[in-house]
Protein backbone atom coordinates (compact mmCIF):
# COMPACT_ATOMS: atom_id res chain seq x y z
CA UNK A 1 0.00 0.00 0.00
CA UNK A 2 3.27 2.08 0.50
CA UNK A 3 3.36 2.18 -3.40
CA UNK A 4 0.10 3.47 -3.69
CA UNK A 5 0.53 6.56 -0.78
CA UNK A 6 3.28 7.90 -1.89
CA UNK A 7 2.35 8.04 -5.44
CA UNK A 8 -0.37 9.63 -5.20
CA UNK A 9 1.08 12.51 -2.41
CA UNK A 10 3.92 12.88 -5.09
CA UNK A 11 1.33 13.82 -7.80
CA UNK A 12 -0.92 15.56 -6.05
CA UNK A 13 1.98 17.72 -4.20
CA UNK A 14 3.23 18.50 -7.44
CA UNK A 15 -0.29 19.35 -9.29
CA UNK A 16 -0.69 21.43 -5.95
CA UNK A 17 2.82 22.88 -6.89
CA UNK A 18 1.47 23.77 -10.74
CA UNK A 19 -1.53 25.12 -10.03
CA UNK A 20 -0.05 27.48 -7.59
CA UNK A 21 3.15 28.58 -9.77
CA UNK A 22 2.80 29.60 -12.93
CA UNK A 23 6.36 29.77 -13.09
CA UNK A 24 6.65 26.23 -12.54
CA UNK A 25 3.93 26.22 -16.00
CA UNK A 26 6.02 27.92 -18.40
CA UNK A 27 7.29 24.34 -20.15
CA UNK A 28 6.62 20.84 -20.56
CA UNK A 29 10.23 20.50 -19.30
CA UNK A 30 9.61 22.40 -15.99
CA UNK A 31 6.28 20.51 -15.69
CA UNK A 32 7.72 17.01 -16.25
CA UNK A 33 10.73 18.42 -13.92
CA UNK A 34 8.08 19.63 -11.27
CA UNK A 35 6.33 16.36 -11.12
CA UNK A 36 10.12 14.24 -11.32
CA UNK A 37 10.78 16.44 -7.90
CA UNK A 38 7.98 14.90 -5.86
CA UNK A 39 8.23 11.71 -7.26
CA UNK A 40 11.68 10.96 -6.47
CA UNK A 41 11.49 13.11 -2.90
CA UNK A 42 8.23 11.67 -2.04
CA UNK A 43 7.90 7.94 -3.80
CA UNK A 44 11.62 6.75 -4.33
CA UNK A 45 12.88 9.04 -0.91
CA UNK A 46 10.21 9.13 1.74
CA UNK A 47 9.03 5.68 0.70
CA UNK A 48 12.62 4.19 0.78
CA UNK A 49 13.24 5.15 4.10
CA UNK A 50 10.32 3.83 5.38
CA UNK A 51 10.62 0.58 3.96
CA UNK A 52 13.60 0.27 5.49
CA UNK A 53 12.32 1.11 8.87
CA UNK A 54 9.90 -1.73 8.07
CA UNK A 55 12.26 -4.32 6.76
CA UNK A 56 14.99 -3.54 9.65
CA UNK A 57 12.54 -2.57 12.72
CA UNK A 58 9.27 -4.67 11.91
CA UNK A 59 10.34 -7.75 9.92
CA UNK A 60 7.76 -10.39 11.32
CA UNK A 61 4.98 -7.95 10.44
CA UNK A 62 6.28 -6.67 6.85
CA UNK A 63 7.60 -10.03 5.16
CA UNK A 64 3.88 -11.84 7.03
CA UNK A 65 2.36 -8.35 4.41
CA UNK A 66 4.33 -10.16 2.06
CA UNK A 67 3.72 -13.46 2.46
CA UNK A 68 6.90 -14.38 3.25
CA UNK A 69 8.05 -15.65 6.31
CA UNK A 70 10.93 -13.25 8.34
CA UNK A 71 14.35 -14.00 7.13
CA UNK A 72 17.58 -12.62 8.02
CA UNK A 73 18.09 -11.24 5.01
CA UNK A 74 15.30 -8.76 5.89
CA UNK A 75 17.99 -6.69 7.34
CA UNK A 76 19.83 -6.70 3.73
CA UNK A 77 16.13 -5.62 2.16
CA UNK A 78 16.00 -2.38 4.49
CA UNK A 79 19.61 -1.41 3.96
CA UNK A 80 18.82 -1.41 -0.15
CA UNK A 81 15.21 0.34 0.46
CA UNK A 82 17.62 2.70 2.99
CA UNK A 83 20.24 3.16 0.13
CA UNK A 84 17.45 3.84 -2.50
CA UNK A 85 15.75 6.29 -0.08
CA UNK A 86 18.44 8.16 0.62
CA UNK A 87 19.33 8.83 -2.79
CA UNK A 88 15.53 10.14 -3.17
CA UNK A 89 16.17 12.50 -0.77
CA UNK A 90 19.41 13.60 -1.90
CA UNK A 91 17.64 14.46 -5.38
CA UNK A 92 16.24 18.09 -2.98
CA UNK A 93 20.35 19.06 -3.56
CA UNK A 94 21.89 17.42 -6.55
CA UNK A 95 19.57 17.39 -10.17
CA UNK A 96 20.63 16.55 -13.59
CA UNK A 97 22.68 13.82 -13.68
CA UNK A 98 22.45 12.34 -10.14
CA UNK A 99 18.16 12.30 -10.69
CA UNK A 100 18.78 10.21 -13.84
CA UNK A 101 21.02 7.85 -11.98
CA UNK A 102 18.72 8.02 -8.95
CA UNK A 103 16.07 6.78 -11.36
CA UNK A 104 17.50 4.41 -12.73
CA UNK A 105 18.47 2.47 -9.55
CA UNK A 106 15.20 2.61 -8.16
CA UNK A 107 13.86 1.12 -11.58
CA UNK A 108 16.03 -1.56 -11.21
CA UNK A 109 15.69 -2.35 -7.43
CA UNK A 110 12.09 -1.99 -8.05
CA UNK A 111 11.37 -3.93 -11.04
CA UNK A 112 13.54 -6.55 -9.70
CA UNK A 113 11.02 -6.67 -6.87
CA UNK A 114 8.19 -7.13 -9.45
CA UNK A 115 9.74 -9.86 -10.87
CA UNK A 116 9.90 -11.80 -7.57
CA UNK A 117 6.56 -10.78 -6.67
CA UNK A 118 5.28 -12.07 -9.74
CA UNK A 119 7.49 -15.13 -9.70
CA UNK A 120 5.37 -15.63 -5.86
CA UNK A 121 2.03 -15.76 -7.51
CA UNK A 122 3.34 -18.02 -10.21
CA UNK A 123 5.33 -20.49 -8.06
CA UNK A 124 3.51 -20.16 -4.72
CA UNK A 125 0.10 -18.73 -5.38
CA UNK A 126 0.65 -15.81 -3.04
CA UNK A 127 -1.41 -12.86 -3.59
CA UNK A 128 -0.81 -10.99 -0.07
CA UNK A 129 -1.88 -7.41 -0.26
CA UNK A 130 2.22 -6.51 -0.23
CA UNK A 131 2.63 -9.32 -2.94
CA UNK A 132 0.21 -8.57 -6.08
CA UNK A 133 -2.83 -6.45 -6.90
CA UNK A 134 -2.60 -2.50 -6.86
CA UNK A 135 0.52 -2.79 -4.96
CA UNK A 136 2.31 -4.45 -7.72
CA UNK A 137 0.62 -2.63 -10.81
CA UNK A 138 2.25 0.62 -8.67
CA UNK A 139 5.51 -1.05 -8.70
CA UNK A 140 6.05 -1.64 -12.15
CA UNK A 141 4.47 1.16 -13.40
CA UNK A 142 6.01 4.13 -10.86
CA UNK A 143 9.88 3.58 -11.40
CA UNK A 144 8.64 3.36 -15.11
CA UNK A 145 7.35 6.86 -15.32
CA UNK A 146 10.01 8.63 -13.38
CA UNK A 147 12.69 6.69 -15.18
CA UNK A 148 10.80 8.31 -18.30
CA UNK A 149 10.53 11.45 -16.75
CA UNK A 150 14.49 11.48 -15.55
CA UNK A 151 15.41 10.77 -18.98
CA UNK A 152 12.77 13.36 -20.69
CA UNK A 153 14.29 15.73 -18.20
CA UNK A 154 17.68 14.70 -19.09
CA UNK A 155 17.91 15.03 -22.56
CA UNK A 156 15.40 18.38 -22.91
CA UNK A 157 18.74 19.89 -20.89
CA UNK A 158 21.04 18.47 -23.39
CA UNK A 159 22.99 16.31 -20.99
CA UNK A 160 22.96 13.25 -22.64
CA UNK A 161 25.90 12.09 -25.09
Amino acid sequence: MFQVIFTLIAVVGASVHLACSAERRSSGTVIAETYLRYLLFFYVGLMGVLTAYAHVFRPVETSASIGWSTSPYEYEVGMADLTVGVLGVLCLRFRDSFWLATAIANAVWLLGDAVGHIRQMTLNNNHAANNSGIFLVTEIITPLVVLALALYCHRRKGRVT
